[in-house]
């Protein structure tokens, strides 16, 4: 029965079977879910340990413990994820934020300030992290694409949520924009699906089978949507207008070399905190 069942106690199960189950961060998580079912504090869950928990509790607890153990990702059950110190909505049909990504919004913020960089595109815009966070840290004004409804549903709400008026539109790469905004960007940047289609299979449980695979698959190398972003974002930028994107570790002069064709100079290639190259970024000059 419920009333025999301390919170502590719970917990601790809980804790055991992630941990058995091979999460790497199973005491973490588990205590998340239980602070998500009972809406409180970590200060209150550990002045509520000896506390009884209600049968719904537990059984909402215990629905979380079994989502995780079932490899769905913990930020779409938690329904929720930080990134660059905001808030984001997240769940299935919009990919996570990651961490890496940071770094790519940092170099952004760095190269606006420098060069009085004003009006930003984000092209697969997902959750909407990248604009939003520009706009939040920057004072940028932000643009997001995306061909998917359902992440553009929390870009969306993402923007309302962190009081943010990013622009929404629907749709594949620049195909949306209205054909005026052609010539008026300051700087483009983009995350698209770069990882090999023959790769994708191997990746972690909780990524290919719940994340959406449009936005990891990049076609045969990988590089499919960067090939369609160069080609076509000069047309679409101001003369010493900037591209950025967040790159595969192994892709790196093969993207730099790309830009070069179409006449980006001050082609940059940037590395993660791991040392691996993560951001390529140029100058258009016309």
């Amino acid at each position: 029965m419920s009333q025999n069942k301390s919170l502590s106690y719970v917990l601790k199960q809980g804790k055991l079977r992630l941990k058995t189950a091979e999460k790497e961060n199973f005491a973490w998580e588990a205590s998340q879910f239980m602070m998500k079912v009972l809406n409180c504090s970590k200060v209150e869950l550990m002045m509520r340990e000896e506390n009884f928990l209600l049968e719904v509790e537990i059984e909402n607890f215990n629905g979380y413990i079994e989502e995780r153990i079932k490899n769905r990702p913990f930020q779409y059950i938690m329904e929720e994820c930080e990134f660059m110190g905001l808030p984001f909505f997240v769940g299935e049909g919009v990919l996570i934020p990651r961490a890496d990504t940071e770094i790519l919004v940092e170099i952004i913020l760095e190269i606006a300030k420098k060069n009085a960089l004003v009006t930003v595109l984000d092209i697969g815009t997902g959750s909407g992290c990248i604009p939003i966070s520009l706009e939040q840290y920057g004072g940028m004004i932000g643009t997001g694409v995306d061909i998917s409804p359902k992440a553009l549903h929390f870009a969306k709400k993402n923007g309302e949520r962190n009081e943010r008026s990013v622009q929404w539109y629907l749709g594949d790469l620049f195909a949306p924009l209205p054909k005026e905004t052609q010539g008026l960007w300051d700087c483009i940047v983009s995350n698209p699906p770069y990882i090999q289609k023959e790769i994708v299979e191997g990746l972690m449980e909780e990524v290919k089978d719940f994340e959406p695979r449009n936005a990891l698959d990049g076609g045969e190398d990988g590089l499919d949507f960067y090939r369609k972003i160069v080609e076509e974002s000069p047309s679409w930028l101001k003369n010493n207008g900037w591209l950025f994107f967040e790159i595969g570790y192994d892709q790196g002069e093969a993207i730099l070399s790309l830009m070069k064709k179409v006449g980006f100079c001050q082609c940059t290639l940037k590395q993660d905190l791991a040392g691996l190259d993560r951001v390529v970024y140029g100058k258009l000059e016309k």
